[in-house]
């Protein structure tokens, strides 16, 4: 069986990503990015080293219009056959962020249990993306059609990278990365719910979730979220060995640059809150200091708490305890697959998921994810009159522009404008 197609010299790109810091689930989106155009190369017996921007002109047609997504399936098709997975609906695209579906994989073959690739990290890498391409992208897909110009786009950076890379190895391209033109994108005015409808959201999980422990988790999670304006993947990313009776977390952010972020007086107690749970999950027999039982526990956040769990976690620290912990994530699943596991934590798409079931049964309107919370944070914070360039900080932006991208204060300014001194009223 034929296998599936990669650029010339692709691994080795990978690897110098992995070397220079970039994290697992960024290369996964390059490598996902570059196997496409790969496929798209291979079904048109098109050789890399002859790409012209005629190529590229057509790949963006062949995205668009959704062929890719055929393409896909046939191999995945052949995949699944050869290691006995069964096939997945086929008819969607793709989408960035990778679901957990089963590994293809093709990484080994199944009678000879020969690797296919060189690495057990390059090994890693194609798991994944070989268990996402084609495959389901349940309600957040379009079904039979294709991506729209932003993805597109992405893809395209992907190669332009791919390309840059090439060029800073002395090796030959068959165009410059500035051949590879971008499509114009529709700009479109970026919307943050209401304050009113976020802390709907935020407090949803206590009316929506039968188990207690999960909702007192989510709820945590959405309280942690918005506090900080931290990126989702940073919150699933906390460790309980980073949490401290000052509020203050120091977290690794994009690009692996380190930043301070600040939780509230309303976040604090719901950690204390959480903590209370969470420390009865120090391993898989769920041993606890102190024999809390969940049936006995008061679901309420008490008024003037001593956020003793908090405390104790900082005691854990201080004596090593914390080092006994099976897993040291901060928010853990406590049920399904995941659970019970060495060193599990809840999943990006868990929680993306969560929130669009919470948003739905609350009829709020405008979309939101959990990067909208974070918009909403920078947006609510300038209206109270913050700094833009303490914004800046607390976001993680290198570049101020980028953070009047998360900014939507100026709509409300602008119509106050308008209504009160506009000259004809």
């Amino acid at each position: 069986m034929k296998t599936f197609p990669k650029l010339k010299d692709q691994d080795d790109f990978l690897l110098s990503l992995q070397n220079n810091g970039y994290s697992i689930q960024t290369i996964v989106n390059y490598a996902r990015d570059l196997c496409i155009f790969a496929l798209y190369l291979d079904v048109r017996n098109v050789s890399f080293d002859k790409v012209c921007r005629k190529d590229i002109d057509m790949f963006k047609g062949y995205l668009k219009a959704g062929e890719h997504i055929k393409d896909l399936g046939k191999i995945r098709e052949e995949y699944a056959k050869k290691v006995d997975i069964p096939i997945q609906n086929n008819n969607e695209a793709p989408r960035s962020d990778l679901r957990p579906v089963k590994d293809l994989g093709g990484l080994v073959t199944p009678s000879k249990g020969v690797k296919i690739f060189e690495s057990d990290f390059l090994a890693h890498v194609y798991a994944k993306v070989y268990g996402s391409l084609g495959g389901p992208v349940g309600n957040h897909g379009r079904k039979n059609s294709g991506l729209d110009e932003r993805s597109i786009n992405r893809m395209l950076s992907a190669l332009r990278s791919f390309l840059k890379f090439r060029i800073s190895y002395d090796l030959d391209i068959p165009l410059p990365p500035d051949a590879v033109s971008m499509m114009k994108a529709e700009k479109r005015m970026k919307k943050v719910a209401s304050i009113n409808e976020l802390v709907k959201l935020i407090e949803s999980p206590m009316e929506f979730e039968h188990d207690q422990k999960i909702a007192v988790r989510n709820r945590c999670m959405f309280e942690v979220l918005f506090s900080t304006g931290m990126r989702i993947s940073e919150l699933t990313n906390l460790d309980i060995g980073q949490i401290n009776m000052d509020g203050k977390i120091y977290i690794l952010g994009k690009g692996r640059k380190e930043r301070s972020v600040f939780l509230t007086e309303r976040a604090m107690d719901w950690l204390n809150r959480y903590l209370e749970i969470r420390l009865q999950y120090i391993n898989s027999e769920r041993e606890t200091s102190d024999n809390i039982d969940i049936s006995d526990m008061n679901l309420t956040i008490p008024e003037g708490g001593n956020r003793k769990y908090i405390k104790m976690v900082q005691e854990y620290k201080i004596n090593g305890f914390i080092k006994k912990f099976e897993s040291p994530a901060l928010f853990i699943p406590f049920s399904g697959g995941r659970f019970g596991k060495k060193n599990e934590r809840i999943s990006t798409n868990y929680f993306q998921e969560k929130i669009v079931e919470y948003r739905n049964k609350l009829g709020i309107s405008i979309p939101t994810t959990a990067h909208s919370l974070r918009h909403g944070f920078a947006t609510y914070l300038a209206e109270a009159g913050a700094s833009p360039v303490a914004l800046q900080v607390l976001l993680g932006h290198e570049s101020l522009n980028t953070t009047t991208k998360y900014v939507h204060a100026s709509e409300k300014f602008a119509e106050e404008t308008v209504r009160k001194r506009h000259p004809l009223k």
